[in-house]
């Protein structure tokens, strides 16, 4: 795609986004995986270290969910700011501020210190996604952005399993050494700084992007939709990463490894759907059809946990869980880039983004409460595969009738 930027007279000058671009953009992903999986190897360490600290065992836990709070309060803020100062300032301050908050609890020796530098990297972190997805939004179009839209969560999937082996290494010379990794942005700064142009400038700028990438116009009421949509994603999405390893221990499977395979299945499951997604799905289904075959997807996999009775069933459902993720984490991001115009992406992408770690930071709350009315979460999970079943036939039925009224129309 040809993406306007300001010449020295003033006047737009054409360029077009290459495969380099894209890889730093994606890069940049990696402020949103290394929260969870790097430092979640050492919380046992941590808490032992701060045992005196009262409440410490609930403190230690918001050291991960903190972010995440952060993000989704902060994301829709922050779009609407890199919609009015420009998305690259934004993302080269939020990777320095990533770095710099994200390794403080190296030297710091507060718990409420830390918790306090992990608000800090929630608000980098909220920028960096923000921006990085609406560049990806401003910079292509068609096929190929819903290409990239497919490999922002390849790569996020592929880090998070980087990232997971590289915190319990790391944590073998202390809890505090897996914050070293928080430093990676750091090399991700100058590449912005240096290859990355702003997509925004003065009012030729923008009249180029109203004739050219801003053809369609900001519809609220399709923005909320979008955003319940990914509040939605967000729930179900986490349900697999909280809840897997508590059902595997009720099956009697105790071993590390073992564990740790079932959740790298479901990481492979999340790859393998938005590869899918990228190269066939993308250009072959409507918005609609997307999410009703990533739905179906997840529900299976959710029924065949559900009923397992042994480590494998249970294995192979996180698995197909993950493929549905993978299909409905990009088709919703896409969604979300080609309804938005230009001068509100900022806005729009940090608002469905926002609503997305809402789910995240709410999916274990909804499920516990559901599992200790149960007393399953077999029986649980179970049950919102086909939630997810039933949802997907609404879709399918309320899309059938509408088309029927309009050909009766």
């Amino acid at each position: 795609m040809h993406v306007q930027t300001p010449g020295r007279d003033g006047a737009p000058v054409r360029r077009e986004a290459h495969f380099l671009h894209a890889l730093i953009l994606l890069s940049t992903v990696i402020c949103g995986t290394l929260a969870p999986t790097v430092i979640g190897p050492v919380l046992p360490a941590m808490q032992q270290h701060f045992a005196d600290v009262p409440g410490i065992e609930t403190l230690v836990p918001v050291v991960v969910t903190m972010p995440m709070f952060v993000l989704g309060a902060l994301a829709m803020v922050i779009g609407a700011v890199s919609d009015k100062i420009g998305r690259k300032r934004v993302l080269v301050g939020a990777l320095v501020l990533y770095a710099i908050a994200g390794t403080a609890p190296l030297y710091l020796d507060s718990i409420q210190a830390i918790l306090a530098s992990r608000a800090l990297v929630g608000l980098a972190e909220a920028a960096a996604m923000t921006v990085s997805t609406s560049f990806i939004g401003d910079y292509f179009t068609g096929a190929k952005r819903d290409r990239y839209a497919a490999l922002q969560v390849t790569v996020a999937s592929t880090s998070a399993f980087v990232f997971n082996l590289m915190g319990g290494v790391l944590g073998a010379y202390g809890w505090r050494a897996p914050f070293v990794a928080y430093a990676l942005p750091l090399l991700l700064a100058p590449l912005v700084q240096i290859f990355i142009w702003d997509t925004q400038g003065g009012r030729d700028l923008r009249e180029a992007h109203a004739h050219a990438a801003d053809e369609t116009t900001f519809r609220p009421w399709l923005l909320a939709l979008i955003c319940l949509a990914a509040f939605g994603v967000g729930m179900v999405f986490m349900v697999v990463p909280v809840h897997l390893s508590f059902m595997l221990v009720q099956l009697g499977v105790h071993s590390t490894g073992a564990i740790g395979f079932a959740y790298a299945m479901n990481s492979v499951g999340i790859i393998a759907g938005t590869l899918g997604f990228g190269w066939f799905i993308a250009s072959r289904f409507s918005v609609l059809q997307q999410f009703v075959l990533g739905t179906i997807v997840c529900g299976l996999g959710f029924v065949c946990m559900g009923t397992a009775h042994d480590q494998t069933v249970l294995t192979l459902g996180g698995a197909i869980n993950g493929v549905g993720c993978g299909i409905v984490l990009p088709a919703l991001v896409s969604w979300g880039l080609r309804s938005l115009p230009f001068s509100r992406r900022g806005f729009g992408t940090g608002a469905f983004t926002a609503a997305q770690f809402i789910g995240y930071f709410c999916s274990p709350i909804v499920v516990m409460a559901m599992v200790m009315h149960s007393g399953s979460r077999f029986a649980v999970v179970q049950s919102w595969g086909l939630a997810l079943f039933v949802l997907a036939a609404v879709c399918v039925g309320g899309s059938l009738l509408r088309v029927r009224r309009l050909k009766l129309g």
